[in-house]
């Protein structure tokens, strides 16, 4: 797009759009740097992943968490090579991941915006459409919560687009194919959107068109999938093998592409032309919805903070200990995600997302303390960080050194933390490295030891 399209006086809308969009971000990451004390921490530990990844791709050329283990632990093939670009050029930092999604974010409204003026849509009305994907998605948590999902919602909106100005011609495109594809590489659940475009062509009776477009679709996902085998993991993310595949999907993105059809439908009217009558059931089954959508991204916008602020309290103490004892080692834990982006080595991820052998001991149901114990081996792991959410058995000759009882932002939620080494050498230093940490630890944080130091021949 031109600089001079971008000033036009009938831009106006994607002007007050992208303030609209900016304001609360900066108000909720404000709030979370003034109450971590300049620490910017995301909400949810699989946003970690990603970093984790987008890191060990852009410096040491493997996809995944560790220098030696192919392991696709994210939901995204196209998010962590975007970050990996980001981080190469202006080096690892945290706050770079919501500058890169507010940047996605612009360019979607952009896109929309320019779509909607070529349809013809009046200046209130483009607004309208713009507002609602900004507030019903939301749009704002999306570039907070440091997901793929702008990145989702920027290709499935130039996917759909391209589709409606050409559904009539004889064959797509090969833009609104890269489009697709760029789509599904974002977030593998849009080959769910691409499905139901593949089942209107058949209906449609077009079947070269319905394969084509399928095929162009998935293809990197079928590259990605036969690399994956190739390199001894899944054809799948390994995310997708060890967690409910419901619980994967991600719907945020189409709400915020359906606003786009929910307010025009309850204006009335989509140009210049007079106002045409919309049917009272219609109408108020959109009103209905957006009421329920506001009242949910009201209370989204308000739990972020806190989701944030507990993830900060509740993970960044054990990350920064890591960072600062255990920077280049073998780490064993559950929730791998900060620490990993924290610190560089080799990790094994006991819950299977970051680690290929676990995810192939859980998925054939075959995981076992002393299968645990071998592979801790094989990368000469130092130490255990292992959380109260595990519930499978350690190996009986780990050494519990510590533990840590944390609070997050809700003073009911608590978390226990246990430090394990693997021989009495490793728990001699762990426990020195806990007790000289507990300086740097917050005072809400209850710290407990289990292991004593032997006494050396001579001193006292």
């Amino acid at each position: 797009m031109r600089i001079r399209d971008l000033i036009h006086k009938d831009s106006w809308p994607l002007y007050i759009a992208t303030a609209v969009l900016l304001i609360p971000v900066f108000i909720l990451g404000r709030h979370l740097l003034l109450d971590t004390g300049g620490a910017f921490s995301l909400p949810r530990d699989e946003a970690f992943l990603q970093l984790s990844t987008a890191k060990t791709l852009a410096f040491q050329r493997i996809w995944g968490i560790g220098y030696d283990d192919f392991a696709p632990a994210s939901p995204s093939l196209l998010y962590p090579l975007v970050l990996a670009v980001t981080f190469f050029i202006c080096g690892v930092y945290l706050a770079l991941v919501p500058i890169v999604n507010t940047a996605i974010a612009i360019i979607l409204l952009t896109v929309i915006h320019r779509w909607l003026t070529k349809k013809g849509v009046t200046p209130v009305n483009r607004l309208l459409i713009l507002l609602a994907v900004i507030l019903l998605a939301p749009l704002p948590l999306m570039v907070l919560y440091g997901m793929e999902s702008p990145l989702l919602m920027l290709f499935a909106f130039l996917f759909l687009s391209r589709l409606a100005d050409e559904w009539d011609l004889p064959e797509f495109s090969r833009r609104t194919m890269i489009y697709g594809a760029l789509m599904v590489a974002s977030r593998y659940d849009g080959a769910l959107l691409v499905a139901g475009v593949c089942l209107l062509l058949l209906w449609r009776r077009k079947w070269l068109t319905a394969f084509e477009l399928a095929l162009w679709c998935l293809l990197p996902v079928l590259a990605f999938g036969i690399i994956s085998m190739f390199k001894g993991s899944y054809f799948l993310p390994n995310i997708f093998m060890v967690e409910p595949a419901g619980s994967l999907l991600s719907y945020d993105w189409i709400v915020g592409c359906a606003a786009a059809v929910i307010v025009p439908l309850l204006s009335g009217y989509f140009s210049r032309r007079p106002a045409r009558k919309v049917p009272r059931a219609a109408g108020l089954s959109a009103l209905i919805i957006i009421l329920a959508l506001t009242t949910r991204n009201l209370y989204a916008f308000r739990e972020s903070e806190h989701s944030s602020l507990g993830t900060h309290r509740l993970k960044y103490p054990i990350a920064q200990f890591a960072h600062r004892y255990y920077y280049r080692y073998g780490i064993v834990s559950n929730d791998i995600g900060m620490i990993s982006f924290l610190t560089e080595g080799r990790y094994l991820d006991l819950s299977g997302l970051a680690s290929t052998k676990i995810t192939r001991s859980r998925v054939d149901n075959f995981l076992s303390p002393g299968l645990i114990n071998q592979l801790s081996k094989e990368q000469n792991s130092q130490v255990a960080i292992i959380s109260d959410r595990y519930n499978k058995t350690l190996p009986g000759n780990w050494i519990r050194t510590g533990e840590w009882e944390m609070t997050g932002y809700d003073p009911s939620e608590k978390r226990t933390v246990s430090f394990y080494a693997m021989d009495s050498s490793a728990a001699n230093r762990l426990r020195k490295n806990l007790e000289e940490y507990t300086h740097f630890l917050p005072q809400a944080l209850t710290v407990q030891y289990f292991y004593t130091p032997p006494v050396e021949k001579g001193n006292p």
